[in-house]
């Protein structure tokens, strides 16, 4: 074996690169708790770590979506809430504005006002979404400006004097008016008029119909409607008791047809209602079940955390021990060099 000065030095080089390497990765594995170079620790077996990760990736995707889904049902519920509270004040109304004309003005008002209120409600949105309008995020599911309104109100006021044969509503006799809001109409003419039917007409203008109801998948083998329909008949039902009194001239009417007016937007209002209450009992089950996903997720998303870090991690105590002991090298190795730069090939012979 051949000794020269350049042979000295480049060992001492060669060995101070090799040790700063070393501790350089030790440091890594210090501070990240894994392997400093996954793939040349792992070889072959690399790819399980990469899927392990992929799963992990996939199970926060869905858990984070599945957060958004439970705010948006959070959202609508709080709205349906609303719709639900107002629905119980204008039902006290009603009864005590049934059995006599007096302060039917504010009747009046108070069923416009609690028509605004609901179509606020259906309009809400979350980040630019309209949470009740299905698939049709974009569109608003149902009309509120006051054009749409008033014409609303004047057609539904057309139809009911055109079904009474009347030009004015203080004309309404109570009976005619109990047959028009029942379910087997009011025949005159050889026509049969029922306010359901012309009322649905307009509702169907009214509400964008067409928006499907959106799904979203909640686990690998879970979806769930994630939307209500805004034409739903809950909400049909709730803004058609609402124009009933609003729109049909309630406050000029003797007291029979008065009363056969209120009784019939009292029973439109309590199927709005009832129908108002199964829609939130629904979205507590999906809450329920989206709950139930994420708890299975997070548990999944623990088991591929726990393979993966088999495979990757490191004893951090460990690189704590391999750093100094490799620091406490590097220093040796430099002095060693110092030594050696003093040195020449005379000084070895």
């Amino acid at each position: 074996m051949s000794i020269s000065s350049l042979t000295l030095s480049s060992f001492s080089r060669s060995t101070i690169q090799r040790v700063q390497t070393q501790l350089v990765d030790a440091q890594k594995e210090f501070n990240t708790g894994r392997h400093a170079d996954v793939g040349r620790t792992l070889g072959r077996v690399t790819g399980n770590a990469i899927n392990y990760r992929a799963q992990e990736d996939t199970f926060n995707s869905m858990l984070t979506s599945n957060n958004l889904i439970s705010s948006r049902f959070n959202l609508m519920d709080n709205a349906l809430s609303s719709i639900r509270t107002s629905g119980d004040d204008f039902s006290k109304a009603l009864i005590n504005g049934t059995a006599t004309g007096t302060g039917t003005a504010a009747l009046v008002q108070s069923a416009q006002q609690g028509l605004q209120q609901v179509l606020g409600a259906v309009n809400v949105s979350s980040g630019g979404d309209y949470l009740f309008a299905g698939t049709h995020t974009n569109t608003q599911p149902v009309k509120s400006d006051s054009t749409a309104l008033t014409t609303l109100n004047a057609t539904m006021q057309t139809n009911f004097l055109n079904a009474l044969g009347i030009s004015d509503v203080s004309a309404a006799k109570a009976d005619d008016v109990k047959a028009y809001f029942s379910d087997a109409g009011l025949p005159r003419g050889g026509t049969t008029y029922r306010f359901s039917t012309d009322f649905d007409a307009q509702w169907a203008t009214f509400a964008d119909a067409g928006g499907q109801v959106s799904t979203a998948q909640i686990s690998k083998s879970e979806t769930i409607q994630t939307s209500v329909s805004a034409s739903s008949d809950a909400f049909k039902n709730t803004v058609a008791a609402y124009t009933m009194i609003g729109a049909l001239g309630v406050d000029q009417m003797g007291d029979g047809a008065r009363q056969a007016l209120t009784t019939a937007a009292q029973t439109r209002l309590k199927m709005g209602q009832d129908g108002i209450v199964k829609v939130q009992a629904d979205l507590g089950v999906r809450q329920t079940r989206v709950a139930a996903a994420n708890a299975l997720l997070t548990k999944q998303k623990d088991i591929v955390a726990d393979a993966y870090g088999r495979l990757e991690n490191v004893d951090q105590t460990e690189a704590g021990l391999m750093i100094n002991q490799l620091k406490t090298q590097l220093d040796a190795t430099f002095a060693v060099t110092g030594k050696l730069q003093g040195l020449s090939i005379l000084n070895y012979l």
